[in-house]
């Protein structure tokens, strides 16, 4: 595992420790028999717990397995694991919703640090896909995109490029990102890195964007 995310991970822990898991839950579904979190398929567990199994207090003590088994299981997405925390959260701790938020955007950082993917680590590999799953949490994408402008970096930039070539061919990204993405500071951006990396492999990527750019959308 990556050395940020496992810190971000022990970060979440630390938030939680207050809270103890267990390790059988009830299950709310006639006939069915106690949940025995180790033995549970993560995904059906993500997406039923604190309705159809276990309770709400469940959502908060189970928050670090989680948001571990978002990065260690391929079958769970980080939109159904933020959904369910967003569902619960409004009474936890600043310091818990904080430590859920940093784990958030440590792996937003993995991603565009890096390019191309996929990251062994992250759940997703396109800047695209990550934001449509951050928007579970409903925190909005704000947060997410001040960092972006902040990292100056080729692999970000060619994020950047990446994002808008999706969206021109159907990628579900929210209108504001997509604002975002054709202001003036970001083909700025894409204009400086379409001159630096025009040798680079990618160099294509940044001129189909700036491309896309330069038509009006539909």
């Amino acid at each position: 595992m990556e050395a940020e995310v496992a810190s971000a991970l022990w970060q979440v822990e630390a938030a939680f420790v207050a809270h103890q898991a267990r390790d059988v839950l009830e299950s709310l579904t006639p006939r069915q028999s106690p949940v025995v979190v180790a033995e549970a398929d993560p995904l059906a567990l993500a997406l039923g717990l604190g309705e159809t199994i276990g309770a709400p207090d469940d959502v908060r003590a189970l928050t670090p397995w989680l948001l571990r088994a978002v990065v260690t299981d391929d079958r769970v997405d980080l939109r159904s694991v933020l959904s369910r925390i967003a569902a619960f959260w409004h009474r936890w701790t600043t310091s818990e919703r904080a430590a859920v938020r940093d784990f958030v955007d440590t792996l937003w950082v993995a991603l565009l640090d890096r390019h191309p993917g996929p990251v062994a680590v992250l759940p997703v590999a396109t800047a695209a896909s990550f934001l449509d799953d951050a928007s579970g949490l409903g925190d909005g994408v704000g947060r997410l995109l001040g960092i972006w402008e902040y990292k100056d970096t080729a692999s970000a930039d060619h994020h950047l490029a990446e994002l808008i070539i999706d969206a021109h061919y159907g990628a579900r990204v929210d209108p504001e990102v997509l604002d975002w993405a054709r202001d003036r500071p970001q083909r700025e951006r894409l204009e400086r890195a379409a001159a630096r990396d025009h040798a680079e492999p990618w160099a294509g990527d940044l001129g189909a964007a700036l491309d896309l750019l330069a038509t009006p959308p539909d």
